[in-house]
């Protein structure tokens, strides 16, 4: 009996047992992943604290908060390059993850090199090596080094240094007598202080600057959230200073101080003053002075009105009408018909750090004031236009990418589309005067052939008997010419073959087939193959089509060709070459 109870409550034991045994481990596995989550938070908490430690090194103590020092390498100046920081011995670069202007100026105040105007990457200031130091760089603007700035950490990113991020500043000794480190106002005002009042601070002169505006009793800044050109216009308007250039963001004209006054400003242009626009309330904003709106104006002028309604008068240096007023100065005039021969010879364009008068930086007139030419959608037709303005050759290339160099003041033409047939650049597509989104580095270029005794002839597409050719000596087999270009050493390219002048098509057609004609000529380097009656259609036979020249034969007879006037091309797919004279 004693044994058959015992065996019952074995067994209720173990059935009891089994019944408790997934709870016991249920509670078990609960009690231990709090555990392992209290042992993280413990180990999380102990790494800020060593983080937040003084590190010692050499029995030197170092704050973690340590401003790193900054430099811009590969740069034209100390003031612009690409961004490098130095902490814990090691220099190393910075991702351009989220780096915006807000950073940029940071790292431009920290070198006493006033502020961002412009960033940069590696394809300008070229790719660091080694440490990439910093990621995710986000700074409000106030810090005043990059270690207060947020950040990953040092040396956590995913970046490579084609990430690599650059600065342009502009330097205070280029603002003018006011430095951005000083008061961000000047006393006094000569306008009265009536609310709405506006004036510009820290420019190069009195209509360009930070646009500060006055309410009762205050200065204070514009935010430039929604800031355009017609905002622009209104203020260039109430201060007098003639017509709207440009219309600045980011502080551009550095950073003010005390009340942002005015943000989400919105002008149709006609106001009469800035806080008759469309805007949010006196005072209200989500800005900081990092934000703080500029305008660029033409200035006061008392420039003859038919000036700017007549462009046309000002270019191509050649132009015999222009020439042969001017001497009308030598005789005793009164000092109106002195100005209007000055004025008829003022150029509307130029080119700057080239190596001649015929290539350099774009730079055109507006207002009395030069500026440069962007290059979005800059290419050969626009050059074309250019180098025909400027009274020089044809068109050998057209540079983008501030290849002559950095310009200053205005960028004064943006998406420039020419035909390639316009008198002047003006007469092209653009987006209008002073309107782009482009930074200096994006200046517009071009390299034209240099003006010769041939410039007299106008491009004539219709006439292939216009050329230096024209001549009772009979025209050898296989010789060739260049028609409708500006001088003999460019133009459609012809061939005399079986007693008649014909065409060559652009199938194939390149640089080495070029080099053959221009050699074939006398007239040196070939500069460009051109495509698609460049120079315009001839008439007649198609001669030659898929010419494969290696650039080294004496005559294009001597190129791989397909047969004679075997072709599947019309005169719109006529071949052409410049040459270089050279």
């Amino acid at each position: 009996m004693v044994s058959q109870a015992a065996m019952r409550s074995q067994r209720v034991v173990e059935s009891e047992w089994r019944c408790w045994n997934p709870a016991v481990w249920l509670l078990v596995t609960l009690l231990g992943s709090l555990i392992l989550v209290a042992v993280s938070v413990l180990l999380r908490l102990g790494d800020v604290k060593i983080n937040k430690r003084a590190v010692s090194t050499n029995g030197v103590q170092t704050s973690a908060k340590t401003p790193f020092q900054v430099q811009l390498a590969n740069g034209r100046n100390r003031c612009e390059g690409r961004v490098e920081v130095l902490s814990f011995g090691e220099w190393g670069t910075v991702c351009d993850d989220d780096w915006d202007m807000v950073d940029a100026n940071v790292v431009c105040r920290q070198l006493d090199c006033g502020v961002a105007v412009e960033m940069g990457s590696s394809s300008r200031f070229r790719q660091g090596v080694g440490l990439i130091a910093l990621d995710n760089v986000d700074c409000r603007g106030h810090e005043a080094d990059l270690s207060q700035c947020g950040s990953l950490g040092w040396g956590i990113h995913n970046c490579y240094h084609y990430e690599d991020v650059g600065v342009t500043c502009r330097e205070p000794a280029l603002v003018g007598a006011n430095s951005f480190g000083g008061p961000a106002t000047p006393p006094g005002d000569k306008f009265g202080s009536r609310d709405g009042t506006v004036r510009l601070v820290n420019g190069d002169h009195e209509c360009q600057g930070r646009v500060e505006v006055y309410f009762q009793g205050n200065w204070g800044t514009v935010c430039d959230d929604d800031w355009n050109i017609n905002n622009a216009m209104v203020v260039c308007r109430q201060l007098g200073c003639g017509v709207q250039i440009h219309a600045h963001s980011n502080s551009y004209f550095g950073y003010g101080t005390g009340l942002i006054l005015l943000d989400n400003v919105n002008c149709f242009g006609y106001e009469s003053d800035l806080s008759k626009c469309k805007r949010l309330g006196w005072g209200q904003h989500n800005c900081g002075h990092h934000e703080d709106a500029g305008v660029t104006c033409t200035g006061l002028t008392s420039e003859a009105p038919v000036v700017t309604q007549n462009p046309r008068g000002h270019w191509r240096t050649f132009n015999t009408e222009a020439t042969e007023t001017i001497p009308a100065t030598d005789t005793p005039t009164t000092t109106t018909v002195t100005t209007i021969a000055q004025t008829k010879g003022k150029p509307a364009i130029r080119v700057a750090s080239g190596n001649s008068s015929c290539q350099g930086r774009v730079e055109v007139n507006y207002k009395g004031f030069w500026g440069t030419v962007c290059d979005d959608g800059w290419d050969m037709p626009n050059a074309q236009v250019v180098c025909r303005q400027l009274g020089c050759g044809s068109a050998i290339a057209a540079k983008p990418k501030a290849y002559f160099g950095y310009g200053k003041g205005p960028i004064l033409l943006d998406n420039v589309e020419c035909s390639g047939f316009e008198p002047d650049l003006t007469q092209c597509f653009h987006l209008g005067w002073g309107q782009h989104n482009c930074g200096h580095h994006e200046d517009a270029g071009v390299i034209c052939l240099p003006f010769d005794y041939y410039s007299g002839v106008q491009r004539d597409f219709g006439a292939t008997e216009h050329t230096a050719f024209a001549s009772t000596t009979q025209p050898s087999e296989g010789m060739v010419r260049l028609v409708g270009g500006l001088h003999r050493c460019e133009g459609r390219v012809e061939m005399y073959l079986n007693s008649t002048w014909g065409t060559v098509c652009d199938d194939a057609w390149d640089l080495p087939d070029a080099q053959v004609v221009c050699r074939q000529l006398g007239c040196g380097e070939a500069a460009a193959a051109r495509i698609e009656a460049f120079f315009g259609p001839g008439t007649g036979t198609i001669l030659l089509d898929n010419l494969k020249c290696t650039g080294e034969e004496a005559s294009l007879q001597q190129c791989s060709h397909i047969s004679w006037e075997v072709h599947n091309c019309d005169h719109t797919e006529d071949a052409g070459a410049t040459c270089s004279m050279s």
